[in-house]
């Protein structure tokens, strides 16, 4: 952490270079820092954003892909060793370091970095530093939104750090152990550097509840477009009040503060159904189409914003990565149906860098595979009245018999039907694919936005809570809104008599397989984390205390305090 630290105090000191004096915190005048107004503000948030986003390991799917990979729904599909770091999610091997997620430590703590600079500016000139107008349309719909999204960048980079190198939270246990380096201003000199401050469990997740609070109450319901920020999907992948509630009552939820994440639920449910701001799709799959940045899904409380809204050159750089590894298509894939078209660049594109379907124990969990652990792969009745299963997944079977096993080229009979290329050969039994990615019309597949938090979600989690609270015939209710969505012809499957935790858990997976959050539902709900397929994967309970990696070498071998403590 060191490095990141040092780093950052040289960001501060680059920031301070354009005044005269030595101390970035003894100027006089702050119009005279790179920040001297909301425009010029706004271009910290958009490297916090950039990275959020698109960056190599806080964005572009990567904490989705660690969620499907080690959630016990993943089955590999490949001999060797899986992309990404892969096996290691897969079999569960927490005491391995990554390298793959160095990234997230380091750019977990830029975003942090970027946001404290910008919030020790506000807390120094005490909520004014380009001396506005507070009245003024500029400091109400931007300063103010501006800060807000500072601590919204803050909370999220420090959730994701804490879901990936600190133990989960503990709900019947102390939560006084050492975990990240907190950190709540930037610094700015080496004695800051040298004296940071390390937090425990508790601490870091009064600071994540505390930002998205000041979040929520800093943003608007929706941006107001003025001036230098009235731009088409400007709002696309940034967080806003609702954003923020949603994020809010998913971190009560995995610390088991059901009271508190419920009510945070039914403030966004509320405004959804009182506003028609947020609402299910008519089809699931609408979720998943979209490419323009303007264009929102009205089931999308946030999402990964694909391509670049401004219609940049590099755009064509800035896609889900991860959903080439964990789904059916490739990024060249274009179109929302499963076409077979020869002409290169048009209808679906099988991924050849596939390394996990779901798996079949997930399938016999959601009712949708007869007994694949035993050899009955039949697809079921149920499956094939889902519109979810119709719409979001795919089934491919073994090549045949004497098939030769080269490439079923594209175009060709069996093309989305097989397994059509030869890192799959080996595989002979039929796999279901998650088919969420990249479902953009031609010739946009790669720009498809992704939902990152759904208002199916919420639905489901506020049921499991009622649920958990005796409240039956509400949690039924719940499950209903997202049941009924797709499966129009067997409506209200969910009642007070039948409804449990397994068939909530059920539910959860039918909606939300490889979105991201089904190791947050397993926690938040103290259920085991399932084995999966793999024999040699670990079931793990409660609290499950080693479900963490460990931080970064050269981060760890700066400061002994870095190491946890004994539970």
């Amino acid at each position: 952490m060191k490095n990141i630290i040092l780093k950052s105090f040289v960001f501060a000191m680059l920031l301070g270079s354009f005044v005269s004096c030595d101390d970035f915190f003894e100027i006089k005048r702050p119009q005279e820092t790179q920040w001297t107004n909301t425009a010029t503000f706004e271009q910290g948030l958009n490297s916090a954003y950039w990275l959020i986003q698109w960056g190599n390991g806080l964005g572009r799917g990567y904490p989705i892909f660690h969620d499907f990979a080690a959630s016990g729904t993943a089955r590999k599909t490949v001999t060797g060793a899986a992309g990404l770091n892969g096996d290691e999610l897969y079999y569960r091997k927490f005491g391995e370091r990554l390298t793959r997620l160095s990234d997230i430590w380091a750019q977990g703590y830029q975003v942090i970095t970027l946001a404290n600079l910008a919030l020790d500016l506000d807390k120094k000139w005490d909520g004014n530093p380009f001396n506005m107008n507070i009245n003024s349309e500029d400091y109400q719909n931007n300063y103010i939104r501006q800060i807000g999204e500072f601590y919204f960048c803050r909370a999220y980079a420090y959730f994701i750090l804490m879901k990936t190198f600190a133990p989960p939270y503990d709900h019947n246990g102390s939560n006084d152990i050492l975990t990240i380096p907190l950190k709540e201003e930037a610094a700015y000199s080496k004695d800051d550097v040298l004296n940071e401050k390390i937090g425990t469990r508790e601490d870091v997740y009064q600071q994540i509840i505390h930002d998205f609070k000041k979040a929520k109450e800093l943003l608007p319901d929706q941006f107001t477009l003025n001036s230098w920020n009235n731009v088409a999907g400007y709002e696309a992948g940034r967080g806003n009040k609702w954003v923020a509630t949603a994020l809010l009552g998913k971190v009560y939820f995995l610390m088991g503060k059901y009271v508190e994440a419920k009510a945070e639920f039914e403030d966004l449910i509320n405004y959804a159904e009182s506003t028609g701001t947020y609402s299910l799709e008519e089809v699931p799959k609408e979720a998943f189409n979209k490419y323009q940045a303007e264009v929102y899904p009205k089931e999308s409380i946030y999402e990964f914003n694909g391509g670049d809204p401004l219609g940049a050159s590099g755009k064509r750089n800035l896609y889900l990565y991860t959903g080439m590894v964990m789904g059916l298509r490739f990024r060249d894939s274009n179109g929302d149906e499963i076409t077979n078209v020869a002409t290169n660049g048009q209808g679906t594109v099988i991924s050849t860098w596939n390394s996990f379907a779901v798996s079949y124990t997930a399938l016999k969990q959601m009712g949708w595979m007869v007994d694949p652990m035993n050899g009955d792969y039949t697809i079921t009745a149920e499956a094939k009245a889902d519109l979810r299963y119709q719409q979001c997944f795919h089934l491919l079977n073994p090549m045949p018999q004497n098939t030769p096993g080269d490439n079923i080229p594209k175009g060709s009979e069996g093309y989305v039907t097989y397994e059509s290329f030869p890192g799959h050969a080996h595989l002979t039994t039929p796999h279901v694919y998650i088919d969420k990615f990249f479902r953009g019309e031609a010739p946009y597949g790669r720009l498809s936005k992704f939902p990152l938090i759904k208002l199916a979600e919420i639905y489901l989690l506020r049921g499991w809570i009622k649920w958990k609270g005796g409240d039956l015939q509400g949690a039924a209710d719940d499950l209903n809104k997202v049941w009924n969505r797709s499966n129009p012809n067997n409506i209200n499957r969910h009642t007070a008599a039948n409804i449990t935790h397994e068939s909530i858990y059920s539910e959860y997976l039918r909606e939300m397989m490889g979105e991201g959050w089904t190791v947050d539902f397993i926690m938040g709900t103290q259920m085991d984390a399932p084995q999966g397929d793999d024999p040699l994967t670990p079931v793990i309970q409660p609290p499950y205390s080693n479900w963490y990696w460990p931080i970064p070498s050269q981060e760890e071998s700066l400061n002994p305090n870095y190491q946890y403590n004994e539970e």
